[in-house]
């Protein structure tokens, strides 16, 4: 009887785990709340680094100076319903652009964009 009991108690524990592990995705980015630790003419890129992870984009500008540019993207529930979410769902964009003057941020600005402000802003790169 005891023995039972255990199987019984491993299998759920075992499942638990599973479904545990079935969660884990990719890491989260909460843009919105790490850009305000970020304070232009103050913060080193390596604070950023820290702050933000690798930026998705980095390019160097004309005038002098680099830019990193980082995007995630905030979906509904509904958004993750197969077949129809992507119809019935709503999608933003977030976007944090970081200027740097040699190792100290110059600007850090953020924006939250609907489909349509970031395809434009897409097709005008």
């Amino acid at each position: 009887m005891q023995k039972k009991l255990y199987v019984i108690a491993a299998a759920v524990c075992v499942a638990l785990f599973l479904g545990l592990a079935g969660c884990a995705k990719k890491n989260v980015r909460h843009l919105a709340s790490d850009v305000c630790l970020i304070t232009p003419e103050r913060t080193t890129k390596e604070q950023v680094l820290t702050y933000l992870g690798q930026p998705d984009e980095q390019y160097e500008m004309a005038e002098g100076g680099e830019t990193w540019v980082y995007y995630d993207v905030k979906k509904t529930a509904l958004s993750d319903t197969p077949y129809i979410g992507d119809k019935i769902g709503d999608k933003k964009y977030e976007m944090v652009k970081v200027k740097f003057g040699g190792d100290i941020v110059q600007t850090c600005v953020y924006r939250l964009l609907s489909d349509e402000e970031f395809a434009e802003g897409e097709s005008a790169k």
